[in-house]
């Protein structure tokens, strides 16, 4: 009788336990959240409220970087700090640029995903996004607490991708481009320059307004890759063209770059983080209504 072989890999398989860990995941939902949480000692999670909103309640194990925090003090409102600046800040909160990075914020998307695009644009490898939504997460019994966590610092390796970025002069050259088109993702009053903050006197010449929850579904989640590219087709939008985003400083057209980007798989996506802000603050630059 022939002896069955079988290799020592294949023994050793069966024999250990598996443990799929979160790995380069865009988007997470509240119940696999919930089971990382439990089991995933190196998941960071970084919640990107404000410091009094943190402190009044969290999910537990979560660190406090309020997305204000990032911000360069000056005239010119949502401008980032320097990458190294911005590096010594997550180093010093126990993030690092291969950490398994789990981000959230308020539930509108809009602050979660902007520092997503600043940790990816740094050359963070890893960094998911959960949607903060009361009922999803109350299902899945993700725990929440009022205390605050912290982590050993670390060092933040930076590694710019600058691909992602677009700056105001390459901006100004897209003008009249018919292969290019630049989307202004703010509310409808600031594209036409009708806000009552006057925060806004009108929009990027040639700009084509694109509402950021255009990409959202009505409980404030993204849209799945066939609806974002139905919604955004109506608005110029294709995959063949080179797409522009922007707002007033950033955050919700970053909202629309990982809409564009990350789920719809459109190629060519690059967000203008100066933004409507860097914009108008230039003597000359035009602005239309």
């Amino acid at each position: 009788m022939k002896k069955l072989f079988i290799p020592a890999f294949l023994i050793l398989t069966f024999l250990i336990p598996v443990k799929v860990l979160l790995s380069n995941t865009l988007i997470i939902d509240a119940k696999t959240f919930a089971a990382e949480l439990k089991t995933n000692k190196n998941m960071i999670v970084i919640d990107v409220q404000a410091a009094d909103v943190y402190a009044k309640q969290h999910i537990q194990g979560a660190i406090n970087i309020p997305h204000k925090s990032l911000y360069k003090e000056g005239p010119i409102e949502g401008q980032f700090k320097d990458a190294a600046e911005l590096a010594v800040i997550f180093g010093k909160k126990g993030v690092s640029n291969t950490s398994k990075i789990v981000i959230y914020d308020d539930g509108s998307q809009k602050y979660n995903s902007r520092i997503w695009w600043v940790l990816k644009y740094l050359g963070a490898s890893d960094v998911c996004l959960l949607h903060k939504e009361m009922s999803q997460m109350e299902a899945a019994r993700i725990p929440m607490t009022t205390m605050a966590k912290t982590l050993p610092a670390t060092t933040f390796v930076v590694s710019v991708n600058p691909e992602m970025n677009i700056e105001m002069a390459a901006v100004k050259s897209l003008s009249g481009n018919p292969d290019a088109i630049i989307l202004d993702n703010r509310e409808r009053d600031e594209f036409d320059g009708m806000d009552k903050d006057k925060r806004s006197k009108g929009h990027l010449p040639g700009a084509v307004f694109m509402n950021f929850k255009e990409v959202l579904t009505s409980t404030g989640a993204y849209k799945t890759k066939e609806e974002i590219i139905a919604a955004v087709s109506g608005f110029g939008v294709t995959p063949d063209k080179q797409v522009v985003v922007y707002c007033q400083t950033g955050i919700k057209a970053a909202v629309v770059y990982i809409a564009l980007k990350e789920i719809a798989g459109f190629s060519n996506v690059k967000l203008y983080a100066g933004a409507y802000a860097e914009w108008a603050s230039v003597d000359g630059n035009p602005i239309e209504k």
